[in-house]
């Protein structure tokens, strides 16, 4: 990847800093607006909610914690308000 891209390894993590065996931001899977609503209701299936780093559709280009933290205060904002009554 490294060599692709014109990176250095970050040697602070794991031995060269990337392996075969790790996934350093796994996103997507369930996307938003896709296989749920706008606010991570399911479709098709009651109460089933997703609110975590599937409903993005790909790399964010850095550590996704605060989008992640975004979309899910987005997300429950609306469940609550709305199917929680």
């Amino acid at each position: 990847m490294n060599k692709a891209n014109g990176g250095t390894p970050a040697g602070l993590l794991w031995n060269a800093g990337y392996g075969p065996d790790i996934c350093y931001h796994p996103l997507g899977g369930v996307i938003l607006g896709k296989a749920t609503d706008n606010y991570g209701r399911v479709k098709g299936y009651d109460n089933l909610y997703i609110m975590d780093g599937s409903l993005i559709p790909g790399a964010t280009g850095v550590n996704p914690f605060l989008t992640i933290t975004a979309i899910a205060e987005h997300c429950i904002h609306e469940i609550v308000e709305n199917d929680f009554k």
